[in-house]
């Protein structure tokens, strides 16, 4: 004996695919809000790392926070790579080039005194792929800046800027970038910054 097929009826409101349908435009709604949410948050504000970094940005307050810089040497000489001096007319390109060859005292010297920060490396202690990180990510179109090898380093790297130097180990030291925001174009610690490094 067959049994009769029993009615299909559509989905009413108390069964699980109507239920779905109610509350899954709300759910939506409230997980894109609160992934929004977290990454405005991330955005507006900051980091311990980026509020520590920001401290290092010149004001008239403090126009030299390099001076708390762990490590930094504040004076003219003596010293390699040089932070002053004499130089020639000439100045090395250091508005973010990343020089594949060393780049002659007196140019440097006098790309430092118009703002420049100086990265230098030895090339025997600095891996090629440090190097090539720092050329394409950190230097290469930045202002103020330029890179260039210079061998027989006392260190694997070393920052000038005008009377100012940094010995470092490594790029990721956090004095790294201290040093750069804290110099890179500052009026009040180079006296030719008004002619910049694109003059």
């Amino acid at each position: 004996m067959t049994r009769p097929d029993r009615p299909t009826h559509p989905p009413e409101d108390g069964s699980p695919t109507g239920r779905w349908s109610r509350f899954a435009g709300p759910l939506v709604l409230v997980v894109a809000a609160v992934s929004f949410g977290s990454v405005a948050v991330g955005t507006l504000i900051p980091s311990e790392a980026e509020r520590e970094l920001a401290s290092f940005t010149p004001s008239a307050q403090d126009p030299d926070p390099s001076t708390r810089i762990s490590g930094i040497v504040i004076g003219p000489g003596p010293g390699t790579p040089p932070v002053g001096g004499a130089h020639g007319p000439g100045f090395a390109a250091c508005d973010g080039v990343a020089h594949a060859e060393p780049v002659a005292d007196a140019d440097a010297v006098h790309a430092l005194e118009r703002g420049a920060v100086w990265i230098t490396y030895d090339p025997a202690r600095t891996a090629p792929t440090t190097v090539q990180a720092l050329a394409a990510t950190r230097v290469t179109d930045a202002d103020d800046l330029f890179m260039s090898p210079y061998p027989g380093l006392d260190s694997p790297i070393s920052l000038q800027a005008w009377g100012h130097r940094l010995a470092l180990d490594t790029p990721d030291d956090p004095r790294f970038e201290q040093f750069i925001r804290a110099l890179a174009g500052n009026p009040a610690t180079a006296p030719g910054t008004a002619a910049g490094c694109t003059g």
